[in-house]
Protein backbone atom coordinates (compact mmCIF):
# COMPACT_ATOMS: atom_id res chain seq x y z
CA UNK A 1 0.00 0.00 0.00
CA UNK A 2 1.17 3.18 -0.66
CA UNK A 3 0.87 7.33 0.21
CA UNK A 4 1.43 9.88 -2.22
CA UNK A 5 0.49 13.26 -2.65
CA UNK A 6 1.29 15.84 -5.05
CA UNK A 7 0.87 19.53 -5.30
CA UNK A 8 -0.92 22.24 -7.64
CA UNK A 9 -0.16 25.75 -7.22
CA UNK A 10 -1.05 28.79 -8.18
CA UNK A 11 -1.79 32.44 -7.93
CA UNK A 12 -5.23 33.86 -8.60
CA UNK A 13 -6.71 37.25 -8.24
CA UNK A 14 -3.88 39.84 -6.58
CA UNK A 15 -1.05 37.12 -7.02
CA UNK A 16 -2.63 35.36 -3.79
CA UNK A 17 -2.26 31.91 -4.04
CA UNK A 18 -4.81 28.92 -3.80
CA UNK A 19 -5.40 25.58 -2.83
CA UNK A 20 -5.96 22.91 -5.22
CA UNK A 21 -4.21 19.40 -4.59
CA UNK A 22 -4.00 15.83 -5.14
CA UNK A 23 -4.40 13.06 -2.61
CA UNK A 24 -4.11 8.81 -3.05
CA UNK A 25 -5.40 5.94 -1.15
CA UNK A 26 -4.26 2.13 -2.05
CA UNK A 27 -5.89 -0.29 0.01
CA UNK A 28 -9.21 -1.94 1.09
CA UNK A 29 -12.55 -0.14 0.21
CA UNK A 30 -15.43 -2.82 0.67
CA UNK A 31 -18.83 -2.72 -0.77
CA UNK A 32 -20.53 -3.48 2.86
CA UNK A 33 -19.83 -4.81 6.27
CA UNK A 34 -21.29 -4.49 9.49
CA UNK A 35 -20.17 -1.74 11.95
CA UNK A 36 -17.24 -2.13 13.41
CA UNK A 37 -15.43 -2.95 10.04
CA UNK A 38 -16.32 -0.37 8.52
CA UNK A 39 -15.08 1.77 10.97
CA UNK A 40 -11.95 -0.02 10.89
CA UNK A 41 -11.82 0.68 7.07
CA UNK A 42 -12.85 4.47 7.79
CA UNK A 43 -9.80 5.03 10.50
CA UNK A 44 -7.28 3.11 8.60
CA UNK A 45 -7.64 5.47 5.13
CA UNK A 46 -7.58 8.51 7.99
CA UNK A 47 -4.03 7.25 9.19
CA UNK A 48 -3.04 6.92 5.48
CA UNK A 49 -3.84 10.00 4.53
CA UNK A 50 -2.93 11.83 8.00
CA UNK A 51 0.92 11.97 6.58
CA UNK A 52 -0.09 13.51 2.68
CA UNK A 53 -1.97 16.25 4.45
CA UNK A 54 0.55 17.00 7.18
CA UNK A 55 3.20 17.41 4.44
CA UNK A 56 0.67 19.72 2.55
CA UNK A 57 0.41 21.69 5.67
CA UNK A 58 4.53 22.13 5.78
CA UNK A 59 5.17 22.84 2.10
CA UNK A 60 2.18 24.39 0.38
CA UNK A 61 2.82 28.54 0.06
CA UNK A 62 -0.58 29.62 0.94
CA UNK A 63 -0.57 26.95 4.47
CA UNK A 64 2.42 28.08 5.33
CA UNK A 65 1.46 31.45 5.36
CA UNK A 66 -1.62 31.20 7.04
CA UNK A 67 0.20 28.95 10.13
CA UNK A 68 2.79 32.36 10.59
CA UNK A 69 0.88 35.30 9.91
CA UNK A 70 -2.57 34.38 9.80
CA UNK A 71 -4.18 31.36 12.16
CA UNK A 72 -4.82 33.89 15.09
CA UNK A 73 -8.22 36.28 15.16
CA UNK A 74 -9.91 38.20 17.70
CA UNK A 75 -13.91 36.91 18.15
CA UNK A 76 -14.83 40.56 18.70
CA UNK A 77 -13.05 42.59 16.38
CA UNK A 78 -10.38 43.01 13.94
CA UNK A 79 -6.37 43.43 13.57
CA UNK A 80 -4.86 45.74 11.71
CA UNK A 81 -7.41 45.14 9.22
CA UNK A 82 -10.67 45.49 10.91
CA UNK A 83 -12.99 42.56 10.18
CA UNK A 84 -15.11 40.19 12.35
CA UNK A 85 -14.50 36.99 11.90
CA UNK A 86 -18.21 35.36 10.42
CA UNK A 87 -19.00 33.20 13.75
CA UNK A 88 -18.12 36.00 16.12
CA UNK A 89 -20.02 39.67 14.37
CA UNK A 90 -19.19 42.20 17.11
CA UNK A 91 -18.96 43.91 18.76
CA UNK A 92 -15.58 45.43 17.02
CA UNK A 93 -13.30 46.29 19.83
CA UNK A 94 -9.80 48.20 19.57
CA UNK A 95 -6.95 46.23 18.57
CA UNK A 96 -4.61 47.84 21.47
CA UNK A 97 -6.87 46.79 23.92
CA UNK A 98 -6.62 42.72 22.75
CA UNK A 99 -4.63 40.50 24.48
CA UNK A 100 -4.03 37.11 24.63
CA UNK A 101 -5.90 34.87 25.40
CA UNK A 102 -8.37 36.07 27.98
CA UNK A 103 -9.97 38.42 25.58
CA UNK A 104 -10.89 35.98 22.99
CA UNK A 105 -8.56 35.24 20.48
CA UNK A 106 -9.18 32.46 17.74
CA UNK A 107 -6.78 30.22 16.96
CA UNK A 108 -8.19 29.14 13.37
CA UNK A 109 -6.15 26.06 12.52
CA UNK A 110 -6.74 24.64 16.32
CA UNK A 111 -6.76 20.87 16.21
CA UNK A 112 -10.30 19.90 17.20
CA UNK A 113 -11.06 17.23 19.92
CA UNK A 114 -13.98 14.84 18.87
CA UNK A 115 -14.94 12.26 21.43
CA UNK A 116 -11.41 11.42 23.40
CA UNK A 117 -9.01 12.00 20.33
CA UNK A 118 -7.62 15.06 18.29
CA UNK A 119 -8.22 16.02 14.53
CA UNK A 120 -6.78 19.02 12.51
CA UNK A 121 -9.45 19.34 9.62
CA UNK A 122 -7.92 21.69 6.85
CA UNK A 123 -11.29 22.33 5.33
CA UNK A 124 -13.16 23.56 8.29
CA UNK A 125 -15.96 26.17 9.21
CA UNK A 126 -13.24 28.82 11.08
CA UNK A 127 -12.04 29.80 7.37
CA UNK A 128 -15.46 29.24 6.17
CA UNK A 129 -14.77 26.88 3.73
CA UNK A 130 -16.06 23.88 1.33
CA UNK A 131 -14.33 22.04 -1.41
CA UNK A 132 -15.24 20.05 -4.50
CA UNK A 133 -13.81 16.73 -5.18
CA UNK A 134 -12.90 14.93 -8.05
CA UNK A 135 -11.63 11.05 -7.75
CA UNK A 136 -10.78 8.63 -10.04
CA UNK A 137 -11.76 5.43 -8.49
CA UNK A 138 -9.43 2.67 -10.07
CA UNK A 139 -10.62 -0.72 -8.96
CA UNK A 140 -10.98 -4.84 -10.00
CA UNK A 141 -13.72 -4.27 -12.35
CA UNK A 142 -14.45 -4.17 -15.82
CA UNK A 143 -15.05 -0.14 -16.82
CA UNK A 144 -18.77 0.66 -16.57
CA UNK A 145 -19.96 -1.63 -14.10
CA UNK A 146 -20.01 0.46 -11.69
CA UNK A 147 -22.94 -1.51 -9.41
CA UNK A 148 -22.11 -5.16 -10.26
CA UNK A 149 -20.19 -6.33 -7.06
CA UNK A 150 -19.28 -2.95 -6.79
CA UNK A 151 -21.45 -0.75 -4.94
CA UNK A 152 -19.82 2.41 -5.49
CA UNK A 153 -22.30 4.55 -3.77
CA UNK A 154 -21.37 2.86 -0.39
CA UNK A 155 -17.95 3.02 -1.18
CA UNK A 156 -17.90 6.64 -1.92
CA UNK A 157 -20.08 6.94 1.07
CA UNK A 158 -17.29 5.32 3.17
CA UNK A 159 -14.75 7.47 1.97
CA UNK A 160 -16.27 10.56 2.52
CA UNK A 161 -16.88 9.59 6.11
CA UNK A 162 -13.20 8.81 5.86
CA UNK A 163 -12.24 12.04 4.74
CA UNK A 164 -13.72 13.88 7.69
CA UNK A 165 -13.78 13.58 11.69
CA UNK A 166 -15.11 11.05 13.00
CA UNK A 167 -18.88 12.19 14.01
CA UNK A 168 -20.02 9.50 16.59
CA UNK A 169 -17.70 7.63 19.48
CA UNK A 170 -17.74 4.19 18.17
CA UNK A 171 -16.55 5.55 15.27
CA UNK A 172 -12.78 6.51 17.11
CA UNK A 173 -10.89 3.35 17.20
CA UNK A 174 -7.44 4.84 18.81
CA UNK A 175 -7.02 7.80 20.52
CA UNK A 176 -3.28 7.72 21.03
CA UNK A 177 -3.43 11.80 19.57
CA UNK A 178 -3.14 14.70 21.75
CA UNK A 179 -3.73 18.67 20.79
CA UNK A 180 -0.22 18.62 19.77
CA UNK A 181 -0.21 15.46 17.98
CA UNK A 182 -3.65 15.40 16.19
CA UNK A 183 -4.88 13.36 13.15
CA UNK A 184 -4.58 15.38 10.74
CA UNK A 185 -7.72 15.13 8.19
CA UNK A 186 -9.32 17.00 5.10
CA UNK A 187 -12.80 17.59 6.57
CA UNK A 188 -14.76 19.12 9.45
CA UNK A 189 -17.53 17.30 8.50
CA UNK A 190 -18.41 15.81 4.81
CA UNK A 191 -21.43 18.06 4.77
CA UNK A 192 -18.19 20.66 3.44
CA UNK A 193 -17.97 19.10 0.08
CA UNK A 194 -19.99 21.08 -2.03
CA UNK A 195 -18.93 19.66 -5.91
CA UNK A 196 -18.38 15.96 -6.08
CA UNK A 197 -17.49 14.22 -9.75
CA UNK A 198 -16.50 10.53 -9.85
CA UNK A 199 -14.78 8.43 -12.92
CA UNK A 200 -13.85 4.94 -12.53
CA UNK A 201 -11.83 2.61 -14.45
CA UNK A 202 -9.89 -1.02 -14.24
CA UNK A 203 -7.22 -1.20 -11.72
CA UNK A 204 -4.63 -3.28 -13.28
CA UNK A 205 -3.07 -4.92 -10.28
CA UNK A 206 -1.90 -8.32 -9.75
CA UNK A 207 -4.04 -11.14 -8.85
CA UNK A 208 -3.25 -12.10 -4.89
CA UNK A 209 -4.79 -8.47 -4.58
CA UNK A 210 -8.31 -8.91 -2.69
CA UNK A 211 -11.71 -7.52 -4.60
CA UNK A 212 -12.34 -4.85 -2.76
CA UNK A 213 -8.34 -3.66 -3.15
CA UNK A 214 -8.75 0.02 -5.06
CA UNK A 215 -6.67 2.86 -5.61
CA UNK A 216 -8.31 6.19 -5.58
CA UNK A 217 -6.77 9.15 -6.58
CA UNK A 218 -8.49 12.37 -5.02
CA UNK A 219 -8.19 15.50 -6.28
CA UNK A 220 -9.60 18.52 -4.23
CA UNK A 221 -10.27 22.41 -4.94
CA UNK A 222 -10.56 24.28 -1.60
CA UNK A 223 -13.62 27.19 -2.15
CA UNK A 224 -14.09 29.93 0.28
CA UNK A 225 -17.61 29.84 1.49
CA UNK A 226 -17.35 33.17 2.76
CA UNK A 227 -14.60 35.75 1.12
CA UNK A 228 -12.94 37.53 4.64
CA UNK A 229 -9.61 38.78 4.90
CA UNK A 230 -8.11 35.79 7.37
CA UNK A 231 -9.20 33.06 3.98
CA UNK A 232 -7.83 35.31 1.25
CA UNK A 233 -5.00 32.58 0.72
CA UNK A 234 -7.04 30.49 -0.37
CA UNK A 235 -8.77 32.50 -3.31
CA UNK A 236 -8.10 31.67 -6.17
Amino acid sequence: MTALISLKSGYGAWGAPFVKFTLTYDGSLPASGNGSSKSRTKWEIRKKLHPQLKDLWTTHPALRDIELNGRYWPQRGGGFVIQTHHEHPGPVIRPETLKVPDQGVIDLCEPIEKHGAWFRPLVRDSFALHCGLQVLFLRKEHPGKVYQGGDIDGRIKTLLDALAMPQHAEQVLEKDTTRFEPLYCLLQDDSAVSGLKIETDRLLADSVSPKDYVRLIIEVDVRVRQAMHYNQSFLG
